[in-house]
């Protein structure tokens, strides 16, 4: 597709210095700058998981300039409680030198949408803001003609939390290859009430252990009468997908000396040194039967302390504003937060999303 001095196209494996050079060289704008890198291989972010996993690039006729590019990817995850495959929308990147340019964003949105998807897959797309990106959500979601719409569908609170040495607590178990089965049922089981909450099979747990990407020791378990009640996964991701501190808004800048003198006294994280890689972990698959605050405090113990033993400073996880076990992360543990907000992106004439409110939303931010 060539519009307007630029020629978009589904990007291959020759376009994947482009695609890295364009995410690692634009970061998201906020109190503090992150780029989220795709190395060595821009196409393994989604470990085999997802029906469909494809980049929209864009480069500049003349000169051969990559100018940007869309990522979607269709997992299957529950949408008012049945499993659909639903598409994501993310790394949503326009080099500097092309920003405030509506008809690239607007021809690469028609890219998307002609370009990509399948038949089977739901008519619309989920995607996630940064909350303090004022920019972009003030473009994204102004309803410019031709753009598709950007339907509001929740806010997620990402929290980086200090990890710390301490005693597991013995109700919490290391799983093993025999638990995986178990624990994927129990995910679907608690999963299903949600909205956009993944769908784990048997397979891809077994899939992911077995490439050595999430193994079982990588889970932790709790158990009543034999039954799993609550899980948590460690995954550490950094081999595929990495985190750098591109810079900070001024104030955050000036006080940051000041800030980490005094974080360790508190247990809250550092702020790490710009152009610094984050060493951090995932607490993905996270499930806790019947919402209980006491049995989610314990897992997170374990979870932290377990992510010490193993090296990390700094463990990530993410629920959405209103989930009702949010505050037993605030309460408990000095953070880091960082908002982001939830959108359903649809095209005017299609079938939209009906929205059960009543559902709260829970992506998994390890994927998104």
């Amino acid at each position: 597709m060539r519009v307007a001095g630029c020629v978009y196209s589904v990007a291959t494996r020759a376009d994947e210095p482009a695609l890295r050079e364009l995410l690692s060289s634009n970061s998201l704008g906020g109190w503090v700058q992150l780029a989220f890198q795709r190395e060595p291989d821009a196409f393994a972010a989604t470990f085999g998981l997802a029906h469909s996993h494809d980049f929209i690039i864009a480069y500049q006729e003349s000169t051969g300039r990559p100018v940007g590019l869309c990522e979607r990817f269709v997992r299957d995850a529950y949408v008012n409680g049945e499993v659909a495959r639903l598409p994501y929308l993310g790394s949503l990147r326009v080099n500097a030198d092309f920003r405030n340019r509506i008809r690239i964003l607007r021809t690469g949105f028609v890219a998307v949408r002609d370009m990509l998807g399948g038949s089977r897959d739901l008519p619309f797309a989920l995607t996630s803001i940064t909350a303090d990106n004022d920019i972009a959500r003030r473009v994204l979601c102004a309803g410019i003609s031709g753009f598709p719409q950007y339907v509001p569908a929740g806010e997620m609170s990402t929290f980086a939390i200090r990890t710390r040495r301490s005693r597991r607590d013995p109700r919490v178990e290391i799983a093993t290859d025999a638990d995986l089965p178990a624990i994927a049922r129990f995910l679907r089981d608690t999963y299903r009430a949600y909205q956009f909450a993944p769908v784990w099979s048997d397979e891809d747990l077994a899939r992911l252990a077995a490439q050595r990407v999430l193994p079982a020791n990588s889970y932790l378990v709790s158990r009543r009468e034999g039954r799993i009640v609550a899980c948590v996964a460690l995954w550490d991701q950094g081999a595929v997908k990495q985190t750098r501190i591109c810079g900070y808004s001024r104030p955050v800048a000036i006080a940051r000396p000041l800030i980490n003198a005094f974080a360790p006294l508190i247990g809250a994280p550092r702020l790490p040194r710009v152009g610094s890689t984050l060493k951090q972990v995932y607490l993905s698959h996270l499930a806790v039967a019947g919402e209980s605050a006491a049995e989610l405090t314990v897992l997170l113990r374990a979870a932290l302390a377990l992510a010490r033993e193993r090296g990390f400073d700094i463990a990530v996880v993410g629920m959405a504003a209103r989930h009702p076990l949010i505050g037993v992360v605030r309460r408990g543990w000095k953070t880091r937060e960082y908002r982001s907000l939830l959108h359903v992106v649809q095209w005017p004439g299609s079938a939209g999303y009906n929205d059960d409110a009543s559902r709260v939303p829970h992506p998994e931010v390890a994927l998104m």
